[in-house]
């Protein structure tokens, strides 16, 4: 999962800060009274509402979470949403499967289970320079298909330094480690790409799910096995081709040495045996994503793989159609997080795997900037403003061949969230993609998949994603050789995401 930086923050304000302060509103200002715009009134106050809070979710002039609150209040006094409208947009279906899920994984970290996990993969990979590298990209990938991007790279950071550490102790002490840049890069790199694989991997994901179900409701729905079958194969190719990059293109790494087998053998005695808390977690948290996987039917070209939702529908009631969201992902998500409240953690304490101060850390303001994001789409709905974008760029997307269109689109979010908040860009953005797609005649998810995905592949700056600015903060990458390797791992992920859409994706979807 995934939250970008500004989600983090809650310092001082630096000077984009503070001037954002100002920027935001005098950008609204200018799009309300500006003469000759060809806007109706109450484009230009949708218009305006999103200037000012587009500005101050990048410049991060307020926080995060108050930032995404402001909609609620001006769309309203604006009269362009009613305010029940706009209050509803912060706890939505999607919203509460992200806070089930969120529950869960910090249930997961609670007792150890995804450190046991990572330890495992790291571990039966193997100890060459290589290799180590290998296993820390696969674990990281699997963890944060379901685990938060930014606690699975904190979570492994500890480990790979003290590898990194035991590989100096006989090198030592260069700061321009090949060995210690690949296993760091490549432990942002896969945590980030491994949140595209699921739906509640990353937020862009879940804002794409919430536009695409509210504003295309004619067409086929995205089930969780859905988007797994057409994402997963894209983390599957880059864990390997990011390895080989980095190891072997980028930074040149050695490929004999038992580097670290000693510090990892060492962690992995630490964890002792699983305790009953380790075994009941990771027996919850399988269910969890069996229920998910399994909930709707999965349609494979002619044959359609039955899910258990349709089945519980005929033995609730019977010969009555109760449609397809009576049981919903986030029904799943929530309800396994009650469980956890409800099960014993087994050490004779009388703990539950989790109990309400475990979950006070949860990540809130991620949560709020999803409803601000959702409510200022509303907004653009409600005004007619999306549609008015959509026709004022929708026909250079005619113009473009498919291919070019979603190479275009790619490359041109995955640069842009160098500098923005991966889930802020896809908030303001999608509505926008869609709607010039629709009016240049094109299906409007080959414009809203592709960016969504591209959204989470930002590797050049410390300030591009959370994983990122974790492995930063070791002193171990220089920005200039993150910058130099994430500028080519970025180029070979535009150009990934571009295949696997158009000879994959499509074909998983039904697009046409």
């Amino acid at each position: 999962m995934d939250a970008n930086l500004e989600a983090l923050g809650s310092g001082s304000p630096g000077r984009a800060a503070r001037a954002g302060l100002w920027v935001g509103p005098l950008l609204a200002g200018l799009l309300l009274f500006t003469p000759g715009l060809p806007l109706d009134p109450l484009q230009r106050r949708a218009a305006a509402v999103t200037a000012l809070v587009a500005t101050w979710w990048l410049t991060e002039a307020l926080p995060i979470g108050i930032t995404s609150l402001v909609p609620a209040v001006l769309l309203p006094l604006l009269g362009v949403l009613d305010g029940r409208s706009a209050a509803t947009a912060y706890m939505n279906d999607l919203i509460f499967l992200f806070l089930g899920a969120f529950m869960l994984a910090l249930g997961v970290e609670r007792w150890g289970v995804h450190r046991r996990l990572a330890l495992g993969v790291v571990g039966a990979v193997g100890a060459h320079p290589r290799r180590i590298v290998l296993g820390f990209m696969l674990a990281s990938a699997l963890l944060s298909m379901w685990l938060n991007n930014t606690a699975t790279t904190l979570m492994m950071l500890p480990i790979g330094v003290a590898v990194i550490e035991a590989v100096r102790g006989r090198r030592g002490s260069s700061s321009d480690d090949p060995f210690a840049m690949a296993l760091l890069l490549g432990l942002a790199y896969s945590a980030s790409v491994g949140g595209v694989a699921t739906p509640v991997g990353t937020a862009p994901n879940q804002v794409f799910l919430a536009r695409y179900a509210a504003d295309f409701p004619e067409l086929p729905p995205i089930t969780f096995a859905q988007w797994m079958l057409a994402w997963v194969p894209l983390v599957v190719l880059f864990v390997p081709v990011g390895w080989l990059l980095l190891t072997r293109v980028f930074l040149k790494v050695e490929a004999e040495g038992e580097a670290g087998a000693d510090v990892i053998a060492a962690e992995r005695r630490a964890l002792g045996r699983m305790r009953p808390a380790e075994r009941r977690m990771a027996l919850v948290f399988g269910i969890t994503a069996l229920l998910w996987v399994t909930r709707a039917d999965l349609p494979i070209g002619s044959v359609t793989i039955p899910g258990w939702h349709d089945l519980l529908g005929a033995l609730v009631a019977p010969g009555v159609d109760l449609g397809p969201n009576m049981v919903t992902n986030a029904t799943v998500a929530i309800g396994m997080a009650v469980v956890c409240f409800l099960v014993p953690a087994g050490d004779g304490s009388g703990a539950r795997l989790l109990d309400w101060p475990s979950v006070m850390v949860l990540p809130w303001d991620v949560l709020l900037l999803l409803g601000g994001g959702f409510c200022i789409a509303d907004g653009f709905k409600a005004s007619g403003l999306d549609v008015l974008i959509g026709e004022l760029i929708g026909p250079s997307f005619g113009v473009l061949g498919p291919t070019l269109l979603v190479l275009c689109v790619v490359a041109a979010m995955s640069f842009l969230t160098e500098v923005t908040s991966n889930t802020a860009t896809t908030q303001v953005l999608l509505p926008v993609l869609a709607s010039a797609a629709v009016q240049a005649g094109i299906d409007p998810r080959t414009t809203m998949l592709p960016a969504t995905i591209a959204a989470s592949c930002a590797f050049m700056l410390p300030v591009a994603t959370p994983p990122n600015a974790v492995v930063f903060s070791s002193g171990r990458v220089p920005i200039h050789r993150m910058a130099r390797v994430g500028f080519g791992v970025n180029l070979t992920l535009v150009v990934m995401i571009t295949l696997i859409y158009q000879l994959w994706v499509r074909r998983i979807l039904g697009i046409e």
